[in-house]
């Protein structure tokens, strides 16, 4: 496998970014504007012990003021091995300005500590240096806990524990309220997010957000298998070059 350190084009800079999302550097998981694929599977710290993998969907749906609907769907495959190491397939639609459709596959390494985002096309994996939390991090913190103070726009209820897509999931709604007025709105802005998370997995399952500016946002998790992946997803194919991302502020 050869090694160079190269340009990256801003599309895969921007990529890196979902990346980081999705090893867990950029956050907890759950849903923020959108319950989207990266965001459900990683919690914000390496999980061991618990290999699966499974389909993903997520789907954002927008009706406009004049009847258009603007919909856009992410579909792929995502994956973790006993170790923490996690893969994800996915095809993007009007992702970064591109047209058509895109598939860009990321593993996230904690073992060899790093991160790569793999372009097909060009048979490159860029690559960044992989920041794990500290020792003793919460696997669920962000999903049951926030820093953030109570606020009495925000509304949290509880809906226990369920099967969703075949594994134990525990469920929670949270209401977002802005008063009228508070951005030049006549009434009340209501959103609502759904989130179903799995403590066995550590990863959510399915969530929904429903947002009257947005629209409605959908994620799941389908077909989830709790055996240990194939360790080849994990790798980078040895016909790649592999490119060191472009350092940002005199640092990797």
């Amino acid at each position: 496998m050869k090694t160079k350190n190269l340009f990256v084009p801003a599309v895969i800079s921007g990529l890196l970014m979902v990346t980081q999302v999705m090893s867990g550097q950029m956050g907890p998981g759950g849903p923020g504007r959108g319950p989207g694929g990266p965001r459900g599977m990683h919690t914000g710290k390496v999980v061991t012990g618990a290999p699966y993998s499974a389909s993903v969907t997520n789907t954002s749906v927008k009706t406009l003021s004049d009847g258009n609907v603007i919909q856009r769907t992410t579909t792929g495959t995502v994956a973790r091995d006993a170790q923490g190491r996690t893969y994800s397939q996915e095809t993007i639609t009007g992702m970064f300005g591109q047209t058509g459709t895109k598939t860009v596959t990321f593993i996230s390494d904690p073992v060899a500590g790093y991160v790569y985002t793999l372009n097909a096309e060009t048979k490159t994996a860029t690559r960044r240096a992989l920041r794990v939390p500290a020792e003793g991090s919460s696997a669920t913190e962000g999903y049951h806990n926030s820093a953030r103070p109570a606020s009495p726009n925000v509304v949290t209820a509880e809906l226990g524990t369920q099967v969703v897509n075949g594994v134990n999931a525990t469920g929670k709604t949270v209401t977002h309220t802005v008063p009228a007025g508070q951005m030049g709105n006549e009434k009340p802005i209501v959103a609502t997010t759904e989130t179903w998370y799995s403590p066995d997995l550590q990863v959510v399952v399915s969530s929904k957000r429903t947002d009257p500016r947005e629209g409605t946002s959908t994620y799941a998790l389908t077909d989830i298998k709790r055996t240990e992946p194939s360790s080849a997803l994990f790798a980078v194919p040895s016909d790649y070059t592999v490119k060191d991302a472009p350092a940002f502020g005199g640092r990797r």
